[in-house]
């Protein structure tokens, strides 16, 4: 028969003088002896003003063994030291680091800069394990995944947005001489001793040269320091590859192959520049930065306009002009031609200066990003051959015989393009009587 406890005040289970200061139960009482008969039926009692009513069912507590245990698994950190993981999940991830340095946070004062790292040749698994022990691992390896490596093309992006490159760290045995610890900053920061004002001179002047170098935003009591620079000609571009890292506090089990390399890249066409010849300013000119000294006439001096006659020969003696390599239609012989002017189609023009910029230096295969191109007024081609004393280089009219090329329409190959690709004409002269001129503007790498 089931046995059913009286209900009574908590109070009264209490020894004599106890007082009640747990507002927990107490454990279940042991049964009756079985020689005891059944205890009378169960019946209410009004509480008293002072005690809360307890549940005539005594709820057992559980048993230390059925308690949860505290101590789960670790949390897997994804930032600390200045170093962060992004994407991926748990301790794996794109490795990104931070830097305060002014030329990557737009030189403002306190801003942490985050930038991801580029995968250059040379990045190993050794480096991955510093990143991983700075993240409060043990041991650390790359990690390969195209949700990691790999961004999402970004059109606005500007040069502070792309991947660092070529981070390095070494032990941190002790602050840099160069630097002192205020004890009472968060972490141990370290304090630069020169001012905002050199610091935002030494980053630009940074900015023109070949590389800028930044060092990583870490504690002074971290145990390694990292630095880095960046190449203004870049081993990856926004989108990657990127490093990606794995991070355990126990042994990795074996790694799986990394993913394989993608094909090389076709062979870049031979080189285009050697198909002309081109004189007056601008890289890889025949005559050394001059223009014939022939082809530009010396302002009068009883020139109506005398300012007029003198801006007009300082944009001659600054035009460039060009040859450019064709196959004689009698003979079969390569031979160069004199470009003739464009004078009736200036969109044509446009397009014939923008190919010459770009086959001048093999662009997009050279030590230039950028390039512009401009047509300027074309030049007169001289009735006569220059006397034997004039001063060098000079125009010869007569060494090109009928070698005059003109050209007519077509489109050069967009990626490589060259004036060959075009549609010409060469005929015994220039149909307009002038040279075709332009000019060139690059921008360095």
């Amino acid at each position: 028969m089931d046995q059913v406890a009286e209900a009574r005040p908590r109070s009264a289970l209490l020894p004599p003088g106890k007082l009640d200061t747990s507002r927990k139960y107490s454990p279940p009482r042991r049964a009756p002896p079985p020689a005891k008969a059944t205890v009378p039926s169960p019946k209410t009692i009004s509480p008293s003003p002072l005690v809360a009513p307890v549940s005539l069912s005594p709820v057992p507590l559980p048993s230390p063994r059925a308690q949860p245990s505290q101590s789960g698994p670790p949390l897997a950190p994804r930032e600390g030291n200045g170093i962060r993981l992004v994407g991926g999940s748990g301790s794996r991830g794109r490795l990104e680091v931070s830097s305060l340095d002014g030329w990557l946070n737009e030189y403002e004062e306190g801003a942490v800069a985050w930038r991801p790292v580029c995968n250059m040749v040379g990045f190993d698994d050794n480096d991955a394990q510093v990143m991983c022990e700075l993240l409060g691992y043990t041991y650390g390896r790359l990690y390969y995944s195209d949700e990691v490596v790999r961004r999402a093309p970004n059109d606005t992006a500007t040069d502070i947005d792309m991947p660092i490159e070529n981070l390095d760290c070494s032990p941190n045995h002790a602050p840099p001489a160069t630097e002192v610890v205020d004890p009472t900053a968060s972490g141990g920061r370290r304090l630069l001793l020169h001012g905002a004002a050199s610091s935002l001179r030494r980053d630009r002047a940074l900015l023109s040269s070949a590389f800028r170098r930044g060092t990583v935003d870490i504690p002074a009591d971290a145990p390694y320091r990292c630095e880095f620079y960046q190449r203004t000609e870049t081993s990856c571009d926004y989108t990657g590859p990127l490093v990606g890292v794995e991070c355990a506090l126990q042994p990795f089990p074996p790694a799986p192959p990394p993913p394989p390399s993608p094909p090389s890249p076709p062979d870049a066409p031979p080189a285009r520049d050697v198909l002309l010849k081109v004189y007056g300013n601008g890289p890889g000119t025949a005559s050394g930065g001059d223009l014939e000294s022939n082809l530009c006439v010396p302002p009068a001096a009883d020139a109506e306009d005398p300012q007029a006659a003198a801006d007009e020969y300082d944009m001659c003696r600054s035009s460039t002009r060009a040859d450019m390599l064709i196959t004689e239609p009698a003979s079969g012989q390569q031979a160069f031609a004199a470009l003739c002017a464009i004078d009736d189609d200036y969109d044509l023009a446009l397009l014939v200066a923008n190919t010459l910029c770009k086959q001048m230096v093999d662009y997009p295969s050279s030590r230039y990003s950028s390039y512009g191109g401009t047509v300027l007024p074309s030049i007169p081609i001289p009735e006569a051959d220059p006397p034997a004393d004039a001063l060098p280089p000079v125009f010869v009219p007569s060494a090109y015989a009928d070698k005059w090329a003109t050209i007519i329409g077509g489109e050069p190959n967009p990626r490589y393009p060259a004036l060959q690709q075009m549609d010409f004409t060469v005929g015994s002269s220039c149909a307009s009587g002038r040279l075709f001129a332009y000019k060139c503007t690059y921008r360095s790498r």
